[in-house]
């Protein structure tokens, strides 16, 4: 095999080596991305247990007041005791905000995470393939002799080929 033969075969092998690290980078930003939506929805299904749970406990206390004002005698439908019962329930509200807002937040940060994951593998992919190339480009222009005409500082389309003439 003439050695022209030879680097062409280095340099296909090369561009298909980097096609699949190329390949490998953008699916492990996509399985990191995966991981973060599911972290996502976890965070959205823990807010929506947290704001039941939440909001059992406060119509529990409300119902516990009541009873207990009731008990006494105390008329529940008007004046201090209805205050408390509609305070109590205010206090439930301002909670199941502040756990819907956290929830929404971890859930929002988990789902911007992924998409980062996922550029940043695409971009190292892009990334991997072009090195790859370049890399093998030049093993093969190296190999078959190559020689840039390079003294004007620009570049030169003009190459130097072994038995090949310039034009």
């Amino acid at each position: 095999m003439e050695p022209q033969d030879m680097a062409g075969a280095n340099m296909g092998v090369g561009v298909i080596g980097s096609l699949m690290s190329g390949i490998g980078e953008y699916q492990s930003g996509q399985q990191q991305k995966a991981g973060f939506d599911y972290n996502a929805q976890i965070d959205l299904q823990n807010m929506s247990s947290a704001e039941i749970a939440n909001e059992q406990r406060y119509s529990t206390l409300v119902g516990k007041q009541a009873t207990a004002y009731a008990a006494a005698g105390v008329d529940i439908t008007s004046g201090s005791p209805l205050l408390m019962m509609a305070a109590t329930a205010g206090r439930g509200g301002r909670q199941a905000a502040e756990i819907y807002q956290s929830g929404t937040e971890a859930a929002t940060l988990n789902q911007y995470y992924g998409k980062v994951a996922a550029w940043r593998g695409t971009m190292a992919g892009i990334g991997s393939f072009l090195r790859g190339i370049s890399s093998s480009a030049r093993g093969y222009l190296s190999a078959t002799g190559y020689i840039p005409n390079d003294s004007s500082g620009g570049a030169d389309t003009s190459a130097s080929y072994p038995g090949v003439p310039n034009a």
